[in-house]
């Protein structure tokens, strides 16, 4: 008879959580719809209010590769990956070389390369 008990009272604890989950994940889907709403995407080519005849440069400051990696299944069954990535590339450094870098890197690992970018990071002036 205790066991029963110990079992209904697991039960319980299990129903009370999931509840305080779904409870929590209503709460947060409040706060976000809140937080957005009202909020417009702007398209990319948008220019700013006043922006016009503003002449601005974009100097490229450093670039850096990132590459998605295999990193076994979920319990669906679906591919996981993993991220890493290489810093300190050169900013005149070719695509085609960039990929190649990856594809080798790629061949040294015990998982397979799913994706490969590059990321750049650059500096906005605006002309005075």
């Amino acid at each position: 008879m205790k066991l029963n008990r110990n079992c209904h009272s697991a039960q319980t604890s299990f129903r009370s959580l999931l509840l305080e989950e779904s409870f929590i994940n209503k709460k947060v889907k409040t706060i976000y719809s809140t937080v957005t709403s009202g909020y417009k995407h702007k398209k990319q080519n948008q220019i700013m209010k006043g922006a016009e005849n503003m002449t601005v440069s974009k100097n490229p400051t450093s670039l850096k590769l990132s590459m998605d990696v295999e990193n076994g299944t979920n319990a669906l069954g679906a591919m996981q990956t993993k991220s890493t990535s290489v810093g300190s590339v050169r900013l005149d450094a070719e695509a085609a070389k960039c990929l190649a870098v990856t594809e080798a890197i790629g061949e040294l690992m015990s998982h397979a390369v799913v994706n490969v970018y590059v990321t750049e990071k650059a500096e906005l002036d605006k002309a005075e």
